[in-house]
């Protein structure tokens, strides 16, 4: 990972921080994270997730409306 693209400590979001972003209950978040469908970091013991990241998944995850 460059400099450049490495997320500084206002980008790291908790997996509650994320449930909120998203608007849905944490363990929704969790189980993305457990699934590996969510990229994130371990510190410590604890589950860190770019701002960056998040915001990626859900463009991806995005349903387009038909005509």
């Amino acid at each position: 990972m460059s400099a450049n693209s490495s997320p500084t400590i206002e980008q790291l979001l908790t997996i509650a921080d994320v449930a909120k972003l998203f608007n849905v209950h944490p363990s929704s978040v969790r189980r993305l994270q457990q699934r590996r469908r969510l990229r994130f970091y371990k510190v410590g013991g604890s589950v860190r997730i770019d701002k960056k990241d998040a915001v990626s998944y859900l463009e991806k995850t995005r349903v387009e409306t038909i005509g």
